[in-house]
């Protein structure tokens, strides 16, 4: 397993490409993808399934059956609406097999729905370019702050105004943190604000050039898609994921340093078998 410290956001998971890809955000301590079902995921009431390839999906039953165990909160299953059913038949399998009872609920998504997944946090879905029903996934932050036309009061004025009973504060909302889960070089046309998202979560599956026609057959994304691209990021950190068992993470760590020298500092690898580094 591995873990990143992002400021006041802390992130526990693992990822390789036809592996298992799952990760916790804490806070608010939801799940994005489900792995083969690390034990770490049990506490998160809330997952949120980017598609229903295996390395993704797999552990949502043994999840709802740790949690069912140990008396967990009913679970909330945030999915693409096309994946839905059988997702819920292949639950429904595993509860035969157990002569058990899981308690969750399935929430089909779409892109653009927003729900609630905390104080203060909601979570919003955008579309992916990937060869299945797939959605990514953003993690916003709401903030009470000082009406901007207010700027510039003193703290008296304000005081009256807010006396007088005029709304004195705005909703601000900040792009936390963004999940595309796997997916085609199309997603930062279908969804440009992965470019200015506080923190990025992306695949970076194929290196090298005999692998360009893959990544765009299964809908992945190449280390040139990011390098070309590499002006464009205005994140504060770019967590890499999801390298394929094709590659090592020194090679990708190389490629990095060598052809994204600018970019290198804000680059996470995230998902070996060591810690983050």
């Amino acid at each position: 397993m591995n873990r990143l410290e992002l400021g006041d956001l802390r992130l526990d998971g693992r990822s390789r490409a036809g592996d298992q890809t799952w990760i916790r955000v804490s806070p608010p301590g939801i799940a994005l993808d489900a792995g083969r079902g690390s034990p770490r995921l049990s506490g998160a009431r809330d997952l949120f399934l980017t598609h229903g390839h295996l390395d993704h999906s797999l552990g949502v039953p043994f999840l709802l059956s740790n949690r069912t165990l140990h008396q967990e909160a009913r679970t909330r299953i945030f999915c693409p609406a096309a994946i839905a059913d059988p997702l819920d038949r292949l639950i429904r399998a595993a509860e035969r097999l157990e002569s058990a009872r899981y308690r969750y609920e399935i929430v089909p998504l779409v892109a653009g729905d927003r729900r609630e997944v905390g104080k203060g946090f909601l979570v919003e879905a955008f579309p992916v370019d990937h060869v299945v029903p797939s959605l990514g996934f953003h993690l916003i932050r709401r903030k009470r702050r000082l009406a901007s036309r207010l700027r510039g009061l003193s703290e008296p004025e304000i005081a009256r105004l807010r006396r007088s009973g005029e709304e004195v504060d705005e909703t601000v909302e900040e792009l936390v943190l963004s999940y595309p889960g796997d997916t085609g070089e199309g997603v930062f046309e279908l969804e440009p604000r992965l470019y200015r998202a506080r923190h990025l979560v992306l695949e970076c599956t194929f290196l090298t050039p005999e692998h360009w026609a893959r990544s765009s057959r299964y809908g992945h994304l190449h280390f040139r898609d990011l390098a070309r691209r590499a002006s464009r990021f205005e994140n504060e950190s770019l967590i890499l994921i999801h390298l394929s068992r094709r590659h090592r993470w020194n090679e990708l760590r190389g490629r990095i340093r060598e052809e994204l020298p600018e970019l290198a500092p804000r680059i996470h690898l995230f998902g070996g078998d060591r810690e983050v580094e």
